[in-house]
Order: structure tokens, then C-alpha cells, then sequence
């Protein structure tokens, strides 16, 4: 039997399946309630128009009259609808023939590299979600990191001089929370056009920019003749466990729309009838309330976590535009040794920066919480003694 020799390239396990099993053996062994602030998973019931319209999808299903068996392949019309008029809104002009529905963001970053040759050349600015990096790693492509720093707030800029086949960018950055401006996409789009190469851009923490900030990649011009974005309703809906998001091709990419419809017949029996029917309220007013009203309330809970650490005098990025907090560790500590000492000390479990791909010693705290176990995480990081 011949198996994927680039699964060998990969660690043991992945950083999230390690985090939980830290965070399980924590419980047991610890005096003090473990608080996680370390995988990122939202903590909150979803808003009550999401939930009533899921509801109202499963009756239906129940009834001859209105049951539905598979969906559309590439997603219903009335979500691709309310998605055309959220670019508009964006700035950005966008076809329904262009949206393909998904079960969130994860999969597609890595799903998406088989639109193109094996082998292939494919650039990653860390620190990174790893999913997407290890995806690639699996498909036998050579994988090549870009390291960024907080002198420029971890927004990379452009290789000039070298060449990729593709290109991945997220904004907000999970985890660094730096968001991109237009002008420092216009250079990544410009690079991308001038060496022929694609842009994935990952924004499953679009819904977080603050208002006035680019939300879409094709709010920038010349956007629809390099990149691909991924979006997902996972963090801004608070749909991690009901799975949906969407993918845009734009046809000004040639033969990638074409190959992406063909690619997810042979892959993918589409999203339930009943997730969707939950997504596409949010493209109504009181949907978008539920939605933004709920992202606040995690951008505070990162403030609060923000006011405790410059009480520590620690370096935190400044993102308002973000749901997570970068942490640099204390002077002599690794990023491993501080997200330690957060857990064994103050019972809160944190990712550290190599989950992320990355060497420097930082660690990421996620604010999906309920505001208590913030208040309660900010009090003790406040307390401990460095």
C-alpha cells in the first residue's frame, strides 16, 4: 500500500486537537476553572432571528408540500442574492454565477489549491491559520512562508523579485488581527497581476472591520482579474457548528469559474437547505442588527482583555478590527513557555505563535467568551506576577 508522503511534512497533530486535549487535561489536574481563550470557538446561543429561521427550514422539510432533498450545487438563490447586495454595499460589484455556497471558510482554503497544478509554488505571510499552509503541504505543493513583524503591525508587503503560483492573504489577520488598508492591497493586487499569480483571500473576519475599512478584496481595483476570496458565516453568525459560507470566483479569472463549478459536482453535494435558510437571514435588517450587535460584544470582550495586559506593560496588537488578542510574551519567555504559564497560573489556556506557523514569541488569546469568563481572565492576567 503507497500512502501521501507529505502527510510526513505535517506535526504529529493539529495545533486546535492538541489545544483541546490541553485544555481537557487542564480541567482535571487544575484547582482553578480553566477559562479557553485558546481554539476560538463562539460561546454565545446564536441570535434568535438565525435560530427562528432554521426552525422554520426544518418544519418544511417535514411537510410533502415544501421538502427539499439536495440543494443547488453552488448555493440557493436567495442566499446568493442577499450576498450580491452585501458586496454592493461593500463597494464591489459581484454575479450570483460567481458565489459558490460552502460549509465555511476551512475547508475551501485548502479545497481551492485543486484548481491548479500539482506542485505548485504558493506563498503564505505568517503568522497564519495553519489549515490552509497545511492543506497545501498535503497536495505535494512547496509551500513557502513569509515572515512578517509588529514594526509594520504583521501586514506583509510584497516579495518583489520573487514569483508565486499562489498567494494567500486574510484580513483581519487571524491571528494578528492587522486588517489591510486599500492602498496596501492595490500593492499585493498589482504584484499578483504583474506575476501572473492568484490571490486567496481570506476574509472569514470581514464582518469585524471597522466601518470605513476595506471589507472585500474587490472593493480594491483590479481585484477580480487575480483573486479568489473565502468568506464564512462561522465567527460574524456564530454558525461554527451549523457550517456555511461562500466562495466568489470571478469570471474575469477565465477558466477558474468554470473549473470550480465542475470541481465542486465531483466533490461536494452542496449545503444543507437548512443552514442556508439560516445565513440568508442575516441580509435583513434585523438580521444584520442580531449580527453586528453580537460582533461588538466580542471586539469589547477583546478590549477587556487588552486594559489587563497594559497593566502588564505587554505588547498587544491594536486592531479594533479584530475578535483576538496577539500577545508578545514577557522578556525570556518562548511563545510555549508563556502560553504555559498563562494556563498553569492563571487557568487560561491561549494558543501559542507556532500554531500559527510562526517563530516569534507571542501567543493568541481568543475573546469568543461570555463576558464573564472575560472579566474573570482579565483579573487574573492583571494579577500575575511576572
Amino acid at each position: 500500500m503507497k500512502i501521501n508522503d507529505d502527510f510526513g511534512k505535517l506535526p504529529a497533530d493539529y495545533v486546535f486537537a492538541e489545544l483541546a486535549e490541553k485544555v481537557k487535561r487542564a480541567r482535571k489536574l487544575s484547582e482553578k476553572r480553566i477559562i479557553d481563550l485558546g481554539i476560538g470557538d463562539v460561546k454565545l446561543p446564536l441570535p434568535k432571528i438565525f435560530a427562528d429561521e432554521m426552525e422554520k427550514a426544518a418544519k418544511e422539510t417535514g411537510k410533502k408540500e415544501t421538502f427539499r432533498g439536495y440543494p443547488p450545487q453552488s448555493g440557493y438563490d436567495f442566499l446568493k442574492n442577499g450576498i450580491v447586495g452585501e458586496y454592493a454595499r461593500d463597494g464591489a460589484e459581484i454575479s450570483e454565477d460567481e458565489i459558490f455556497v460552502t460549509d465555511g471558510a476551512k475547508s475551501e482554503l485548502g479545497n481551492v489549491a485543486e484548481l491548479f497544478g500539482k506542485g505548485i509554488k504558493v506563498l503564505f505571510p505568517v503568522p497564519c491559520y495553519p489549515a490552509a499552509a497545511e492543506s497545501n503541504v498535503i497536495l505535494g505543493n512547496d509551500v513557502v512562508y513569509l515572515p512578517t513583524d509588529r514594526e509594520n503591525d504583521f501586514i506583509p508587503v510584497p516579495p518583489y523579485g520573487k514569483t508565486f503560483d499562489l498567494i494567500y492573504l486574510c484580513s483581519p489577520s487571524n491571528p494578528t488581527g492587522g486588517a489591510f488598508s486599500y492602498l496596501q492591497l492595490k500593492s499585493w493586487i498589482d504584484y499578483a497581476i504583474s506575476s501572473n499569480a492568484v490571490i486567496i483571500y481570506d476574509g472569514a473576519y470581514s464582518r469585524f472591520v471597522e466601518s470605513g475599512g476595506v471589507r472585500t478584496i474587490y472593493a480594491v481595483k483590479g481585484a477580480k482579474n487575480c483573486a479568489i476570496e473565502i468568506r464564512s458565516f462561522s465567527k460574524s453568525l456564530g454558525f461554527t457548528g451549523i457550517r456555511c459560507g461562500f466562495t466568489v470566483v470571478p469570471k474575469e479569472l477565465g477558466d477558474l469559474n468554470s473549473l470550480y463549478k465542475r470541481r465542486i459536482g465531483a466533490r461536494f453535494n452542496g449545503v444543507s437547505y437548512i443552514s442556508q435558510r439560516g445565513a440568508a437571514a442575516y441580509f435583513t435588517p434585523e438580521g444584520r442588527k442580531a449580527a453586528e450587535k453580537r460582533i461588538n460584544f466580542y471586539k469589547t470582550n477583546a478590549s477587556v482583555l487588552k486594559i489587563a495586559l497594559k497593566k502588564q506593560n505587554l505588547w498587544y496588537n491594536n486592531s479594533c478590527s479584530s475578535p483576538y488578542v496577539f500577545v508578545k510574551s514577557p522578556d525570556g519567555l518562548s511563545s510555549d513557555g508563556f502560553s504555559d504559564l498563562l494556563l498553569d497560573n492563571c487557568g487560561i489556556c491561549s494558543t501559542p505563535a507556532r500554531g500559527f506557523l510562526f517563530d516569534g514569541n507571542y501567543v493568541r488569546l481568543s475573546a469568543f467568551s461570555t463576558r464573564e469568563d472575560i472579566f474573570e481572565a482579565a483579573e487574573r492576567i492583571a494579577d500575575l506576577r511576572l
